[in-house]
């Protein structure tokens, strides 16, 4: 199935105290004090790449109305591993970076320094079929010459002395100029945008933690901390309770466990952690192995990507670890696909909540990209045979068509599907076009207009579609969330009438995606301003030389010289926007100019 969206998702956490800020749209400043913060991330994983890994150097926010930047986290010198990031390795979960602290107050920018420099410590980039990309064969673009990656909060972050707060940020590693692979010259300018963050905080699970076990302290409830230390150097606490999951592999071998033998390893022992985040903004542990050697934990993840599925059987995609040496801590990570049965007594849930289904027949409510979490009859047995089935997320993908108020088609040219609107409390229906989260509307209608107006101009509107599980007396998939992608012209589109400073836009010519033989007029605006500033990017050829340069991203006082007529071609991705007099305008996302000198 075709990706649309493989993103990173930054989030940035204030963390301390007890309390959760219930609104993000708080702006204003504070009294004094600090707040601590913690950088979270995501990523769903791409099939161009098996690794981007980058090296961030330090984070840090502007205060709002000075020219103060506050530094809460930089990268430890001493530490190789300290603040590099696998952005295809975290597959849709979030991971931990660090922690650092921040001056109370209300910012408005959040700024991510990157290492540029060409030597082989500071990415490590290898594309999906294992060729490594060498260091001198990466370009980062970057016009300050610094690294620095900038991105505007709309609304602002408030930190305030002893409470918690969040915001996220979306790294698009599906855009067309975000990493751009020219026969083995890779050409990387990761594009940032603010993101608005999920409604249920819980729905955020977290990749696996592995490292340490610093603290630990239990409770005669049930309840329980336990603190690790990351191969980052991160220290991370979780909390547990009477349904988290134990197991002791000090032997080697998976046993049931307790939180008295995590306990007993405190200061000496190590943990690999799956959990989710609480409504407080703290983290609870799903499930816990722990040992006396880092080396002998797990080398899959309790968690994985749905690849197929049979009539007794799903095969899911799991990250596995292996240690690289013994005593360092150093592990690498790769994927590997696992069978698991599922026999007439496999319960089903969906996020913990029972789905009311049993065995086989749940494989009918599985597909492929959802994530799953599996407990087994017996850990250590071959074939490995489901006890439980938790999934985790679930979401569809493909083109829309035949909108109406109760529902619409989803899928494929050979395979659709009618997905219902969702109208359960806290997780009603709500769409938005992607890159602008902002603009979460519930309005059914308007929804129907802009697949109207898209199929008007001969556009495909592909989407993607958050499920949530609807209990009762017909159980099913129904729609949380659906994201329209960013709609491409033909690929043969020429510019007719060239951009202007005063007109804001362009003509092309392009061709209806229908059958793509009838020529088609349409008029783009490109925007400045606003939460989907048009990218341009510029590709010139030039035959003498055998050189490609590639330049982005084009400012837009030189818009006019570049985007006229005598361009061989463009491509365009765009957006509808609803004017005031119920019209549709088509706005860019991006447009790369394409120039061949022969």
């Amino acid at each position: 199935m075709r990706r649309f969206f493989s993103i990173l998702t930054l989030f940035v956490l204030t963390v301390a105290g007890l309390g959760l800020v219930t609104s993000c749209n708080i702006i204003g400043g504070s009294s004094g004090g600090t707040g601590s913060l913690k950088l979270l991330m995501t990523d769903d994983p791409t099939e161009d790449w098996t690794e981007v890994t980058v090296h961030f150097l330090s984070a840090s926010l502007h205060r709002q109305g000075s020219e103060t930047w506050e530094d809460f986290w930089t990268a430890t010198t001493s530490d190789p591993a300290s603040g590099k990031v696998n952005l295809v390795d975290l597959s849709g979960v979030t991971d931990i970076l660090n922690a650092g602290t921040i001056k109370a107050g209300s910012y408005d920018r959040l700024k991510l320094v990157l290492n540029t420099s060409p030597q082989p410590d500071s990415m490590n980039l290898i594309t999906g079929d294992g060729t490594v990309i060498r260091p001198e064969d990466i370009t980062v673009v970057d016009p300050s010459g610094t690294g620095e990656i900038k991105v505007d909060l709309d609304p602002n972050l408030l930190v305030e002395a002893d409470k918690n707060n969040i915001v996220g940020i979306d790294f698009d590693l599906t855009h067309p100029l975000s990493i751009v692979n020219l026969d083995g010259k890779v050409v990387i300018s990761l594009k940032v945008r603010h993101k608005i963050l999920p409604r249920n905080l819980g729905s955020i699970q977290f990749a696996r933690t592995l490292g340490d076990i610093t603290e630990a302290t239990g409770n005669t409830d049930g309840t329980a901390k336990f603190t690790l230390k990351t191969l980052q150097g991160a220290l991370v606490e979780f909390n547990a309770n009477g349904t988290t999951i134990y197991t002791n592999v000090s032997s080697g071998t998976g046993t049931n466990g307790n939180f008295d033998g995590l306990k007993g390893l405190a200061g000496t022992g190590a943990a690999l952690v799956a959990s989710n985040m609480n409504s407080d903004g703290s983290l609870y542990a799903r499930r816990v192995w722990y040992a006396d050697d880092i080396n002998k934990l797990p080398q899959f993840t309790p968690e994985g990507l749905v690849r197929r599925t049979g009539d007794t059987w799903l095969s899911i995609q799991k990250k596995k670890t292996e240690a690289l040496s013994t005593g360092d801590h150093r592990h690498r990570c790769d994927w590997d696909a696992e069978t698991v049965f599922v026999n007439a007594d496999t319960t089903w849930a969906f996020r913990g909540a029972d789905m009311g289904i049993k065995g086989p027949d749940g494989l009918r409510d599985v597909a492929r990209g959802f994530r799953v979490e599996v407990i087994y009859i017996e850990e250590n047995v071959s074939p490995k045979i489901a006890k439980s089935v938790n999934i985790q997320s679930a979401h569809a993908e493909g083109l829309v068509t035949e909108p109406t108020l109760d529902n619409f088609k989803l899928g494929w040219f050979w395979r659709t599907r009618t997905l219902v609107y969702s109208g359960i409390a806290e997780h009603e229906f709500q769409w938005w076009f992607y890159g602008a989260d902002s603009s979460h509307a519930a309005d059914r209608q308007a929804f129907i207009d802009i697949v109207a107006a898209a199929r008007a101009s001969h556009l495909w509107v592909f989407a993607w579609a958050g499920l949530t599980w609807e209990a009762g007396a017909n159980p099913q998939w129904v729609v949380e969330d659906l994201v329209l992608a960013p709609m491409k012209l033909h690929d043969f589109t020429k510019i007719t009438t060239g951009y202007t400073t005063g007109s804001g836009s362009i003509d092309v010519s392009t061709f209806n995606c229908w059958d793509a033989t009838t020529p088609e007029a349409m008029t783009i605006k490109l925007d400045m301003t606003g939460d989907l500033q048009t990218l341009v990017g510029s590709f010139l050829w030039k035959a003498d030389t055998n050189v490609a340069t590639f330049t982005v991203p084009v400012l837009p006082a030189q818009w006019p010289d570049l985007l006229t007529p005598t361009l061989d071609k463009v491509k365009i991705w765009v957006h509808p926007v609803k004017e005031a007099d119920d019209t549709v305008s088509w706005h860019a996302y991006s447009v790369i100019a394409y120039q061949f000198i022969r």
